[in-house]
């Protein structure tokens, strides 16, 4: 089963943008974090034991809006995304794959507010730069979803290096917490795999062979951070390294779902990888 409905060629670019459905997301969203940064809400935290271990979380206010932007924008993007004429109105397992690096924006910028209340301009730039990107993220998902629209090729390439950015910042945020490998590697994850559904999407596979796939790069993921805890490095480098291992996954099982895997591409991956290598090595000594 393929993710999208191929119309005849000469219907190729006639999918409307809905302006005014994204100009709406946009307004409430920038509200939504306007009103988190505004609002402080008392905190709880869930003490609880994993495997022995005593571990503890913090809920605060800005994990409730957090949520609440989250919920909001999922929606907004999912009816968004279902007046593309090109989507299967019975293929959801592919629309929520869309809700993913919105969500993940709104959700970041409700989390770094708080850090910003003593410096107004910052907290406010933060804030409309969320509301900006959200509109380029989700206009690029839009055009995306036809591989024959004329600007799929530069929303694609935008979209991954949305991906690789969010990825490089909520690897190096969650290594940055030094949370016991128990807890952490779950949440990377759980991250990666959501993080490569985006990325996978465009090899027009299978939809369950797509979240296969990705649910293997998550597990694959977590055990690499478990193993990486135990190296004592700043949470930079800490990141970057798994956003290698990250691009490598996540390039190996592109290609292969495109059947574009061959030794020139594998030498292509090992030498960017080599370079960034270096590039750490370099910041160690």
């Amino acid at each position: 089963m393929y993710y999208r409905v191929m119309l005849s060629s000469e219907n190729r670019y006639s999918s409307h943008i809905p302006f005014e459905q994204l100009s709406i997301l946009a307004g409430m969203n920038v509200l939504g974090l306007t009103l988190s940064l505004l609002l402080v809400l008392p905190s709880r935290t869930i003490e609880f034991a994993v495997l022995g271990s005593q571990a503890s979380l913090v809920f605060s206010g800005a994990w409730l809006f957090a949520l609440l932007l989250s919920v909001m924008t999922a929606a907004g993007v999912e009816s968004i995304m279902r007046s593309h004429p090109r989507v299967h109105l019975s293929a959801t397992q592919y629309t929520v794959i869309l809700w993913i690096l919105p969500c993940i924006l709104v959700a970041g910028a409700a989390l770094t507010l708080p850090l910003l209340r003593d410096a107004a301009p910052l907290a406010f730039l933060t804030i409309a730069g969320a509301g900006i990107f959200l509109v380029l993220v989700v206009l690029g998902e839009y055009l995306s979803i036809d591989l024959q629209d004329r600007a799929y090729a530069f929303a694609r390439l935008g979209l991954n290096l949305a991906v690789y950015l969010a990825a490089f910042a909520l690897f190096q945020a969650i290594y940055a917490f030094k949370l016991r490998s128990i807890l952490s590697a779950p949440l990377i994850g759980l991250v990666a795999a959501l993080l490569a559904l985006e990325l996978l999407r465009s090899s027009e596979q299978d939809v369950r062979r797509t979240w296969l796939y990705a649910a293997t790069i998550g597990l694959a993921m977590g055990e690499a951070l478990w193993a990486i805890n135990y190296w004592n490095v700043s949470a930079a480098v800490g990141g970057l390294t798994l956003l290698i291992g990250f691009y490598l996954l996540t390039g190996f099982a592109q290609q292969y779902l495109l059947r574009k895997l061959n030794w020139r591409t594998v030498l292509e991956f090992i030498l960017v990888t080599a370079l960034v290598i270096f590039i750490i090595v370099r910041r160690m000594v």
